[in-house]
């Protein structure tokens, strides 16, 4: 009975993850503006970018450098697109879960397979963040 348990779960759970989608942001390759609603953190762990009350962390300061011919046939999203498709996702949970009685919570980092986030470097190069969104709860 317990395998049957663990095997449903983990079906459940894979269902739910992350898809198969791979997201490509922007952080200063166009006219984004660099201020209090987007900016760059750095501390001694990692890189956390904060665009539009989204932040987005990247666990360690290895980065990656690539040319502007291979970002040049890459879409890109903006923010409003990325919660635009996650509001998506959970109003199809939600219909679901009426239907099983089964609620499952999408969380920011399952809602996309990967993000990659591009800023321009000093030197004119432009560096690949592979990122993870956070899910932020703020207090008043």
């Amino acid at each position: 009975m317990k395998f049957l348990f663990w095997i449903c779960l983990i079906f459940s759970v894979h269902s739910h993850c992350q898809n198969e989608q791979i997201v490509n942001l922007s952080f200063n390759l166009s006219s984004e503006n660099i201020n209090e609603s987007n900016r760059k953190i750095v501390d001694a762990e990692g890189v956390t970018f904060y665009i539009e009350g989204n932040y987005f962390r990247k666990d360690n300061l290895v980065v990656k450098e690539v040319s502007p011919n291979e970002i040049e046939n890459k879409t890109f999203k903006n923010i409003n697109d990325l919660i635009k498709y996650k509001n998506a996702l959970i109003e199809k949970e939600i219909k679901k879960s009426k239907n099983s009685g089964v609620v499952s919570i999408i969380s920011n980092q399952d809602v996309f397979k990967k993000i990659f986030i591009y800023e321009k470097a000093t030197n004119n190069s432009i560096l690949e963040h592979n990122v993870v969104w956070l899910e932020v709860i703020e207090c008043e």
